[in-house]
C-alpha cells in the first residue's frame, strides 16, 4: 500500500510541480466547489458504479487543486454481452486534479455536437474559476472481483462422460489501476451556485491484476476473458493501454 501511493506521490508532483507555491485567491466566495461524476455511476463492464464526491479548492492565479474520492460497489452479477463475468465486485478510486482556467467563457458551439450538455453551460457566472479549463488528473483504482469457474474434479479412468465431476469454485481477483490524463473542460457556475462541470481528455493506464484461489489454466473460461477492447487478461498479467475521459460533473459552488 505504502509503495501505492508513493507513486501516485510521483505523478502528483510530476503534474503539479508549482503547487507548493499557491495560495489562496483573494475572492471571498466560491472558492470551493463540491460536485460528483454523473456518469461514472452508469452500470460499466462489471455492473459496477463509483458513488463519487469531489472537492474543487481554487488557488490564485486562475489555478485550483480537486480531489475526488469514490467508493465502486456492484449492482449485481455480471455476464452478459461485453461484460466480464463476475459475481461481486467492490474497491476504491482516487483523483487529484490540477486545473488551469483559461478565462474565455464564450462557447464554443461546435463543441455542443461532442458533448451535448454542453448547452446548460450558458449564462455562467464572470469568476476566474468558471469557463474553459485545463487539466492534468493522477488516478489510483484498486477493486476486488470475485468470480467463479468450473473446474473438473475427481477423474477416473472411466471414459465415458458420466465419470467426469464438476464442481464451482470461487476465486477473487485484485486489480490495481495507475493513470495519468489530460484534460479540457468547461465549468460553469450559475445563480444559486449550481455548477456544472464537463470535460473530454485522454490518457494512459497502467493495469495489472492477479488472482487469489484460482485453479483453472489461462485458456480456460473464464480466465480467458479480456480487458475488452485490449488483450490483456482479466485475470492476471499487467498492460500499459489508453484511457479516454468522457465526464460530467454536478454541485454546488460556496
Amino acid at each position: 500500500m505504502i509503495k501505492r501511493f508513493i507513486i501516485l506521490l510521483i505523478f502528483i508532483l510530476l503534474a503539479f510541480p508549482n503547487l507548493h507555491s499557491q495560495n489562496m485567491d483573494s475572492l471571498k466566495s466560491k472558492n470551493i466547489t463540491i460536485t460528483t461524476s454523473l456518469f461514472d455511476y452508469f452500470p460499466n463492464k462489471l455492473n459496477t458504479g463509483i458513488f463519487n464526491l469531489e472537492a474543487e479548492l481554487y488557488l490564485k492565479n486562475k489555478k485550483s487543486i480537486a480531489v475526488n474520492v469514490g467508493f465502486i460497489r456492484s449492482y449485481g452479477p455480471s455476464g452478459s454481452w461485453l461484460q466480464i463475468s463476475s459475481l461481486y465486485t467492490q474497491g476504491m478510486k482516487i483523483q487529484v486534479e490540477g486545473k488551469f482556467y483559461l478565462n474565455k467563457r464564450k462557447i464554443f458551439q461546435p463543441a455542443i455536437l461532442l458533448f451535448w450538455p454542453h448547452i446548460f453551460q450558458y449564462q455562467t457566472k464572470e469568476l476566474e474559476n468558471t469557463g474553459y479549463y485545463m487539466a492534468t488528473n493522477v488516478v489510483y483504482q484498486n477493486t476486488k472481483t470475485d468470480r467463479q469457474e468450473t473446474i473438473i474434479d475427481n477423474i477416473d479412468n472411466n471414459p465415458f462422460p458420466n465419470s467426469y465431476h464438476y464442481k464451482k469454485n470461487n476465486y477473487t481477483v485484485n486489480r490495481n489501476v495507475y493513470g495519468l490524463n489530460v484534460k479540457i473542460g468547461y465549468q460553469c457556475i450559475k445563480r444559486y451556485r449550481l455548477t456544472v462541470d464537463y470535460a473530454v481528455g485522454l490518457g494512459i493506464q497502467y493495469i495489472s491484476s492477479n488472482s487469489k484461489n484460482r485453479v483453472g489454466t489461462d485458456q480456460s473460461w473464464p480466465n480467458s476473458e479480456n480487458d475488452f477492447p485490449w488483450k490483456k487478461l482479466f485475470d492476471n498479467g499487467a498492460s500499459i493501454v489508453p484511457n479516454f475521459i468522457y465526464q460530467l460533473k454536478l454541485g454546488w459552488a460556496f
